[in-house]
Formats: C-alpha cells, sequence, structure tokens
C-alpha cells in the first residue's frame, strides 16, 4: 500500500479525543490544583477567557494553566433549540443564526440542540453556517436529522450536519448527496470559468472531508457525497475498519462492504449512516434523544431567530410591493395634465419612497434588487422634478 494512502486511512480512522476539551465544565489549576466549576461564555478579555463559576461568580482565567474538563458540574440546566427547516437560502436567516448561536452558547446550557430538515440550499451560506457551528469551542453542538417533508439532511445540509459534534438521525431521513446544486455550479463556470468553477468543487469536498474528520467521522464518505467518481469500500484490518478506495485494498485485508460506486453520489439511511459510522446513533423524536442525552428535565428554549428573520423579510417583501406600487402610481398621475404643483407634490413624494426603496434594497441583499436601476430610475423622477420646477419659475 502506498504510504500517502496509509496515511488517509490512518487519518479516516482518528477519532479526536481531544474534541471533547473544549466544552469544559471542571477547571483544574495546574499548578495549585484550584478547582472551579462552570462555562466559559466564549468572551475575552485582555487575552484571557471569560468564565462563569459556582464558587467565583464571573472570573477570567488564561486557560493555558488550566486543566479542562466536560462533565456539565456548573452549566445552566437548559437546552436551546435551533430549527433549519427547509432550504438554506436567504442571507438574513443566515446572519440571525450566527449571531443567535454565539448568544445561546454563552448562557452555559447544557448542550445546544440543531434540528435538521433541509433539502440543502446555497453554498456560501452552508459555508458560514458551519463555521459558524465549527467557531463554538465554549458548548457542545449536537445535530438531529428529524422527520419532516424533506426527508433529511440533503446537500448542504449533510455539511450542516458534519459540524455539529454529535449526530443524530430519524429513523426514516437520509443525509447525503451534498455536491452544488446545478444552478449554483453553472453560475460558478459563467463567471469565473471552469477551472475555478473546480477549484469550488475542489474547496468543497476538502471541507465536507474536513468537517467529518475533526468530529470523528469517516472523511471519505463525507467526500463520497459530493464526488460522483469515488468509490469506497469498507475493509477489515489489523481488527480495526477502514474505509478506502478500492485500488488501495490489499491481499491482507478482509472486504466487509461496498459503500459507494462510481457514477452516483452517496446518500445513507439513517441505519446505514449509524452502521458506518457518519451518525452516533438512530432516534426518533426529540423526546428519545433527550432521554438518551440525560437531558430529561431541562429547560428548552427554541430559538426564534431564523423564523425571525424569514418575517422580517417577508414583511421587507410586502414593503416593497406597496412602495413600488404607490410611486408607480405617482409617477404616472404626474405625468396627466394637472397642476404643476400637485405635480411637483407628486413627484417629491415619489422620491422619498423610492428612496426608501432603495435603503430597503441595501438592507436586504435577500430581495435581490437592482439598486444601480433603481438609481437611476430615482434620477429619472429627480430630472422630471427639476424640469416641472425649471417650468413653474420661467411662468412666474
Amino acid at each position: 500500500m502506498k504510504t500517502h494512502s496509509l496515511a488517509m486511512m490512518i487519518v479516516t480512522a482518528l477519532v479526536f479525543l481531544s474534541a471533547g476539551l473544549a466544552w469544559a465544565d471542571t477547571f483544574t489549576e495546574m499548578q495549585t490544583k484550584e478547582v472551579l466549576h462552570g462555562y466559559a461564555t466564549g468572551e475575552y478579555e485582555n487575552g484571557r477567557a471569560v468564565v462563569m463559576t459556582a464558587q467565583k461568580g464571573r472570573v477570567t482565567l488564561n486557560l493555558a494553566q488550566w486543566q479542562v474538563s466536560r462533565d456539565r458540574k456548573g452549566r445552566n440546566n437548559k437546552v436551546f433549540v435551533f430549527s433549519i427547516d427547509g432550504g438554506i437560502m436567504y442571507e438574513i436567516e443566515t446572519a440571525a443564526f450566527e449571531q443567535a448561536l454565539k448568544q445561546a452558547a454563552s448562557q452555559g446550557p447544557l448542550f445546544i440542540l440543531i434540528e435538521i430538515d433541509t433539502p440543502g440550499g446555497r453554498i456560501d451560506l452552508a459555508r458560514r453556517i458551519c463555521a459558524a457551528i465549527s467557531d463554538i469551542s465554549n458548548c457542545q453542538i449536537i445535530g438531529y436529522v428529524k422527520s419532516g417533508e424533506n426527508g433529511g439532511a440533503l446537500s448542504a445540509g449533510a455539511a450542516v450536519s458534519f459540524a455539529c459534534n454529535q449526530l443524530y438521525m430519524a429513523s426514516d431521513t437520509v443525509i447525503g448527496a451534498a455536491t452544488m446544486i446545478t444552478a449554483q455550479a453553472e453560475t460558478m463556470k459563467k463567471a469565473y470559468g471552469d477551472k475555478v468553477g473546480e477549484k469550488f468543487d475542489s474547496a468543497w469536498r476538502a471541507m465536507l472531508a474536513s468537517m467529518a474528520e475533526k468530529n470523528a467521522r469517516p472523511g471519505i464518505l463525507a467526500r463520497a457525497m459530493v464526488d460522483s467518481d469515488l468509490e469506497v469500500i469498507e475493509v477489515e484490518y489489523n481488527t480495526k475498519r477502514w474505509f478506502i478506495e478500492p485500488i488501495n485494498k490489499r491481499d491482507d485485508m478482509k472486504m466487509i462492504k461496498s459503500w459507494s460506486t462510481k457514477g452516483s453520489l452517496l446518500t445513507l439511511t439513517a441505519a446505514e449512516a449509524q452502521a458506518c459510522g457518519i451518525t452516533d446513533g438512530v432516534v426518533e423524536s426529540r423526546e428519545e434523544l433527550f432521554k438518551l442525552l440525560d437531558a430529561q428535565n431541562v429547560e428548552i428554549i427554541e430559538d426564534r431567530s431564523i423564523s425571525d428573520a424569514r418575517t422580517e423579510l417577508s414583511r421587507a417583501e410586502g414593503q416593497l410591493g406597496r412602495i413600488r406600487k404607490s410611486v408607480d402610481l405617482k409617477v404616472k398621475q404626474s405625468q396627466n395634465p394637472m397642476y404643476q404643483a400637485e405635480a411637483l407634490r407628486m413627484l417629491r413624494e415619489a422620491r422619498a419612497e423610492f428612496r426608501t426603496l432603495i435603503n430597503l434594497a441595501r438592507k436586504y441583499p435577500d430581495l435581490q434588487l437592482d439598486i444601480i436601476g433603481l438609481e437611476n430610475e430615482l434620477n429619472s423622477i429627480e430630472a422630471a422634478y427639476q424640469n416641472i420646477k425649471k417650468q413653474s419659475a420661467r411662468r412666474r
């Protein structure tokens, strides 16, 4: 077997035991042996971590001088629940998630649960969501692929699932097919060319594998969810299981199973995902999951940041429609024979409303408005206003 192939096998099988150290609840000073129970807030002051402790309240610690372990001592008896439902399509929802997740982690919950039921969506937004999850080092993030109308965690949803420290799935869900959707791939190729588009693909494959391996999942299977040319088999070697490409199989390796065949993206059922180590277990409900995690009597805080952002965007769309209709009507009325003073009033109101329209376009990129086009329309309204104003001045 080639050296690089063996190295890949080792990385694939590696379990990142150190990952659990980030969610520390017991802090032991390595020299004095002082013990504090509490939780890191994720904030820093003068390079020292802000920690809420049962013994001393709010303190700042140089964590390099403390041995840390996760045991829930000092944590608050509550769990924040986030829901990623439907397509991952809007920047406003992603920004709301980023901010709310960080705030939730700073409050010292037992853990944060992210329930996932999505067909995927925009890769750029999925990257931001994954980064937000990965950046949380002071609280455990648990993902749950729940039953729903989308059937699981597909495409960008698979990436979000891999970012979670632990992952569970409902039995009727699937995970995988994590390639960029066709529209996105074509847009990148048109904008940047085929070579740059392939670089995006390559970076996306590497990111999924990295996130999977960081949380002790087979990275090669994550890559198979993106790369339809990648074949993956499971073998037994030295009493351990390995996931490798068929070309790397040696005679002293026992063939166990073929997981991914050339020509199709890997998609796994919940049972398959558990069998290959992609998920930590199969549970049928949130209640069953909480029982498994010994969190039955906790305060559950349903985060509404994503749904509130969706409502805000919907209201902005409604406001946009009303303004657009009002402006069009005023501009049309100003062109009809009428007193110049009335026409000027109409155009002043239209101008003010159009400025509000442009502000909406800038505040909500998800509205996908052509700001340059809107500014040109505003200039036309301004020109009509100034023209009537000049006419009025000449008649005096």
